[in-house]
């Protein structure tokens, strides 16, 4: 059994090694290093497994063929290990260049992948073999060439060393400063198993057989932390799912026992089946308890990263909901200072070269909420190289801020303020000047907020409450909020332009609205000062004429026939100058002009009409008064047309910022839908036409109707001041 040992931990090595390797690779088959780390595995495996098989071997022809084939996974996997030192856990500037990375991993391997093959074609490196009576059962002849390309092996190790451990020291996590330390120590163990192999200092210790101690670091570093993994995530799932089973195994085992104990069963084939008839609720509840169970520890145990997966969703769904920029920059602002504990927050949109500030908060106690609304209304901000200063227009307030770290995070620069001076100006030239520093009021981060490598603002975090640093845990979360951050901010910024356009749009429709408008009144009032009056003198003279003319049958039968004629000129005259702005509303204003303008159309077609006020009517420009008269005369055209109603009403309300118009009919109604195919073909220009009308200031037309079921028009606006702006 003791000389089995060695074959039993070599073979462990192996296998062990490539479960870590297809475990990772599992984990993040996208991820470069996690490639570069299965393919160590599988090197590994390779080597361990040739190094069990020449153990096992009888012949010298076995043994030489394994010992040959460990060179399958020993050359390879050296060249492999400094490829991972080269990229992990950032690629080294040298290989940030494709070009250049490509050339560097041909160096890397030609010396091994031609040792490889001269390996199995000469006896370059070994020159004979032989049986002898060790742990393997063979030894070769070690050539010079073997011993160069031993100590270059030693030196990329040992340069992969080196690496981790800068890394290492590097680090601001102490979870990934110790898992680069794990990965820096892992290949010790080999090397001093490999120097006593190869120097014959004892014939039982052999360098895969160590390997168990390097692939029992690495597991140990992913495991415990995270390293090519986000272990979290694993320790959550097993904690989970060892919770269901413990609890249904102590159930299980609980009512297995009454049955026995408390029922007095017999171990017969009854109780076999009653066992499990018990076991199948539980294995078919499994599911459902697992869920139930994540819900609780994500919720009690894993509680700030629940709160900080919630706020991610709940920004991700600002990027389809909210459009408003203000709304979404306060937003912001509120949920990550309280979700993290800051003092305060800040959110700056590019803008003109620098910064405008459109979101900001800070805690109430603290010295940063005094200078809230001078910050929001009218800080400025500007990025140096190595610095930040902020200015306002009333220049009340301006800081200078030093950046310290820069500190990489994925494919994010985080800006870690060393210290600030903040120059505050009084009304009576007096300047008081406050400084900043970061080890006495705690970290202050600067966090880009980039989409498709293009700027579009920043993330200010100031320090924490409870006056402690950022873990690294928290730094990944601050550059995960970022994308989700610089999407919406992209997108309402997108909206807003969008929204000022169209606002800049509708304010020159108004105004070309208003001009016609102000054009029909003139030319109305031309034609009723000027023309109207020729065509009352004409029937005045054709009067006097006939007059004159009394016994002549023929010419006055022709003077009559001209009157006629004069009298429908002027009524045409009269219904031009009606459609160009109805007569009324200049005597007696939309509300009592509507008012007769229902009481004629409700004698003129025998119906009976109600008409109603409510609330504050106030003043309204002349665009409004005449779209919404020709609103009502629409509606009411209709009705007449194809309503075949016997009541109309007409309600017309206020409260100050909006006015309502409502119209309703007990008529036959019509189906919606098809109405709105129409309007879509062109066809239905009556109600197109009211609802272009109601577009055109900016009103709501809203349409409820159904066959047979009447119908309600209401025609909903906003009140605007004399000069065509909203009131507020």
């Amino acid at each position: 059994m003791v000389d089995e040992l060695p074959r039993v931990i070599t073979t462990a090595s192996g296998l062990i090694s490539l479960a870590i390797g297809l475990y990772v690779f599992l984990k993040g088959r996208r991820n470069l290093v996690n490639n570069i780390f299965f393919l160590i595995a599988i090197c590994m495996a390779l080597w361990a497994l040739g190094e069990a098989m020449t153990m096992a071997s009888t012949d010298l022809a076995g043994k030489t063929f394994w010992t040959k084939f460990q060179g399958l996974g020993e050359m390879t996997l050296i060249p492999t290990y400094l490829l991972l030192a080269l990229y992990f856990p950032q690629p080294k500037k040298i290989m940030e260049d494709r070009r250049r990375a490509i050339a560097i991993i041909v160096l890397l391997y030609a010396p091994w992948l031609i040792g490889l093959l001269l390996l199995y074609t000469t006896g370059f490196f070994y020159s004979s073999y032989y049986l002898v009576d060790n742990g393997q059962g063979v030894d070769v002849v070690r050539t010079p060439a073997f011993w160069a390309i031993t100590v270059l092996g030693f030196c990329e190790i040992i340069a992969s060393i080196v690496l981790f451990v800068r890394e290492s020291l590097r680090s601001i996590s102490e979870a990934s400063r110790k898992g680069l330390l794990i990965l820096a120590l892992a290949p010790v163990a080999m090397l001093i198993a490999n120097a006593i192999q190869n120097l014959k200092l004892n014939e039982n210790i052999t360098t895969p057989q160590s390997s168990i101690i390097f692939v029992s670091m690495l597991a140990y570093g992913i495991l415990r932390y995270g390293l090519f993994v986000d272990i979290r995530s694993v320790t959550r799932n097993f904690l989970v799912h060892a919770m269901v089973i413990f609890t249904n195994l102590t159930v299980f085992t609980s009512l297995c026992a009454f049955y026995v104990y408390g029922l007095g069963l017999e171990m017969q084939a009854p109780l076999y089946i009653l066992f499990v008839l018990t076991g199948i609720p539980f294995m078919l509840a499994y599911r459902s308890e697992v869920d139930w169970v994540r819900k609780v520890t994500d919720r009690y145990v894993y509680g700030r990263e629940f709160e900080e997966g919630r706020l991610l969703q709940e920004l991700s769904r600002s990027i389809r909901t909210v459009s408003n920029l203000e709304e979404l920059a306060e937003s912001v602002v509120a949920k990550v200072r309280d979700s993290m504990g800051l003092t305060t927050c800040a959110l700056m949109m590019s803008e003109d070269g620098g910064y405008r500030i459109v979101g900001y908060a800070a805690y109430r106690d603290h010295l940063s909420d005094g200078f809230r609304d001078s910050v929001k209304e009218e800080m400025h901000l500007l990025e140096w190289e190595d610095a930040y200063t902020t200015d306002c227009e009333s220049g009340r307030l301006s800081t200078y801020w030093l950046v310290g770290n820069r500190i990489n995070r994925g494919q994010c620069t985080l800006d870690f303020l060393r210290m600030g001076i903040l120059r505050i100006c009084g009304g009576n030239g007096e300047v008081k000047e406050m400084h900043w520093r970061e080890e006495v009021e705690g970290e202050a981060i600067s966090i880009p907020l980039e989409v498709h490598g293009e700027r579009v603002g920043l993330l200010w975090v100031g320090g924490r409450l409870d006056g402690a640093r950022f873990s690294v845990d928290e730094l990944d979360f601050m550059v995960a909020l970022s994308a989700q951050v610089a999407v919406s901010l992209l997108n309402s910024k997108l909206m807003q332009e969008l929204l000022d356009k169209s606002t800049r749009l509708q304010a020159l429709i108004q105004r070309t609205s208003t001009a016609q408008e102000e054009e029909r009144i003139r030319i109305s009032r031309e034609l009723h000062d000027g023309l109207a009056p020729y065509f009352l003198d004409v029937i005045f003279k054709l009067d006097m004429l006939e007059m004159q003319a009394a016994g002549d049958s023929s010419l006055l039968l022709s003077i009559e026939e001209l009157k006629e004629k004069a009298r429908e000129g002027l009524r045409d005259l009269r219904q031009v100058i009606g459609d160009l702005r109805p007569s009324s509303l200049d005597v007696l204003g939309l509300e009592k002009s509507l008012y007769t303008y229902l009481e004629r159309f409700a004698a003129e077609n025998g119906l009976r009409a109600e008409f109603m006020t409510r609330g504050d009517l106030k003043e309204l420009d002349s665009l409004t008064e005449v779209t919404v008269f020709r609103v009502a005369q629409e509606a009411l055209s209709n009705i007449a047309r194809h309503a075949g109603a016997s009541k109309v009403r007409f309600v017309l309300s206020g409260d100050g910022d909006w006015v309502e118009l409502v119209v309703e009919d007990d008529g036959i109604g019509f189906a919606q839908k098809e109405v709105r195919d129409r309007i879509v073909t062109g066809e239905c220009l009556g109600i197109k036409g009211m609802m272009e009308r109601a577009e055109l200031i900016q009103g709501d037309l809203v349409i409820d109707t159904s066959p047979g079921g009447g119908t309600r028009i209401s025609f909903s606006f906003p009140v605007l001041d004399l000069r065509g702006g909203i009131r507020r």
